[in-house]
């Protein structure tokens, strides 16, 4: 019995041991750990998105020229595939030389470069080169020579000469462009403030009618009164009778009254015609044009 008991002890052991070693092998092929996301390399960019908010370098005081190059060389003859690598090759070192980017649409321009033996039996070449936006030429930039007993490599250097002459070209065609879009951009003009005319000298001609009634209008309205207030006297033909001034005098007080009143009203609309002063003025604006009215009431 004393021997048995360490036994059972270290089967029982053996049992845990392989009990705790089986649980962490069965995790394992029951859930396998997820792969890890591949990481970006340190070397790769992420391309800026046009979409986003960034300023347009253009409009900050900075012009940059952009044109793409287009080669063909398929009248050249044998020598066409030669001239068309080693051309590209140079001219768009010269491009970047002369801080001209690559082209990113069809609103940029693009240079072509057109190489073609001579016809006959003569070696050479002519070289027809110009800047175009879209199918459309950029101003006198279109030109043609002809370089007889030319070499391929005479002909890669005349190309590359002429792409050297039409960068002054990209350049304007970079600056026109830069104003244009500053030019949209601007803010509308400002409309000029309306100023009121000033106001008419002297009275108008209702005010001049007003004046002139106000004053046969008090002539006649004291006359009137004068006329209205004096007591009757006996007729010296006839003494059972006595004359009398009061009609005639509430007649003319009525009538003198009446111009007076027409006279104030009169003057009144004239003065406040004279305040309401009135103007038409040219109303000029980004894409609109007409007539602004202006005054005060």
């Amino acid at each position: 019995m004393a021997q048995a008991v360490p036994k059972a002890r270290r089967g029982l052991s053996l049992v845990c041991a392989l009990s705790v070693a089986a649980i962490p092998s069965a995790q394992v092929h029951a859930a396998p750990a997820q792969p890890q996301a591949a990481k970006a390399s340190p070397s790769t960019t992420t391309p800026a998105s046009p979409t986003t908010g960034a300023a347009d370098p253009s409009l900050n005081g900075e012009t940059i020229a952009r044109a793409s190059l287009a080669i063909d060389t398929n009248g050249a003859g044998p020598a066409g595939p030669v001239i068309h690598e080693r051309l590209d090759e140079v001219g768009n070192r010269q491009l970047r030389r002369a801080e001209v980017l690559p082209g990113r649409g069809p609103r940029d321009p693009w240079i072509r470069i057109i190489v073609r033996a001579v016809p006959g039996e003569e070696p050479g070449y002519v070289i027809a080169s110009g800047l175009y936006v879209g199918s459309d030429p950029v101003g006198d930039s279109v030109h043609e020579t002809e370089c007889r007993l030319c070499t391929e490599g005479e002909a890669v250097e005349r190309g590359t000469s002429e792409i050297e002459r039409l960068v002054p070209f990209i350049r304007d065609f970079a600056q026109a462009e830069r104003e244009a879009r500053l030019k949209a951009a601007a803010p509308p003009p400002e409309l000029p403030k309306p100023e009121p005319p000033p106001p008419p000298k002297g009275l108008g001609g209702r005010g001049k009618a007003g004046v002139a009634l106000l004053a046969v209008g008090g002539v006649g309205f004291v006359v009137g009164l004068g006329l209205a207030i004096k007591q009757p006297r006996p007729d010296p033909d006839m003494p059972l009778y006595s004359i009398s001034t009061r009609p005639a005098g509430v007649a003319t007080l009525s009538i003198g009254l009446a111009a007076a009143i027409t006279g104030a009203v009169l003057l009144a609309l004239d003065r406040k015609a004279a305040q309401r002063r009135v103007s038409w003025l040219p109303s000029v604006g980004r894409g609109a044009a007409g007539l602004s009215l202006a005054g005060s009431f």
